[in-house]
């Protein structure tokens, strides 16, 4: 027969993770919708640094950005 006591319930902090309580650093990263930035069609250019990138969806809807 044993007598250990009993032990208490867990409490609250010790389900959670760190990463859930940890304070966001700088600022947010602005994120879009596809369909922001496509409308109805499948490709788009855009230029950065003086050169011209295509960014389109290809058939099983992924995306592929070439220079």
């Amino acid at each position: 027969m044993s007598t250990a006591t009993p032990r208490p319930p867990l409490r609250d902090t010790e389900f959670r993770s760190p990463a859930v309580s940890a304070t966001p650093r700088g600022p947010a990263i602005p994120c879009l919708q596809s369909l922001e930035l496509f409308g109805q069609s499948r490709e788009i250019l855009i230029e950065h640094g003086g050169g011209y990138y295509r960014l389109r969806v290809t058939h099983s809807n992924k995306l592929i950005l070439t220079k």
